[in-house]
């Protein structure tokens, strides 16, 4: 009896681990594909947009802004404007101003304040 229960013990005790196991090769997946009802791809597009209207914008983030951890200025062919991004979307990648980006989100409109974008998947393309 002892034994099954020890058995049993140790059993609970390895399943965190091994759902936290991705195996060699594998990596966190998903879909890679086109993303489909999206209207908005440019900046101008998204200053003149409604309030969490989807974006799917590409161009690179040239700084952050002062006194924030999360909000950047983003720019394309049509204009700049801000973009928060939170840390866990970076995913401990480095994206610097030389770097082309693809960011899908949500127009964040706040009364007085700003249009900005609220990005949940940020894709480096080179």
């Amino acid at each position: 009896m002892r034994i099954a229960l020890l058995l049993l013990l140790l059993a609970l005790l390895a399943m965190p681990a091994q759902a936290a196991f991705h195996g060699p090769g594998s990596s966190d997946g998903g879909f890679k594909g086109p993303t489909v009802g999206v209207e908005v791809t440019t900046v101008k597009q998204a200053l003149d947009s409604k309030d969490d209207t989807p974006v799917l914008l590409t161009g690179s983030i040239t700084g952050r802004k002062a006194g924030s951890d999360d909000k950047y200025i983003f720019k394309d062919a049509t204009g700049e404007m801000t973009v928060d991004i939170d840390k866990k979307v970076f995913v401990g990648r480095t994206v610097t101003p030389e770097s082309t980006v693809k960011l899908s989100g949500k127009v964040d409109k706040d009364l007085m304040e700003p249009a900005k974008i609220d990005v949940k998947v940020l894709e480096i393309l080179n």
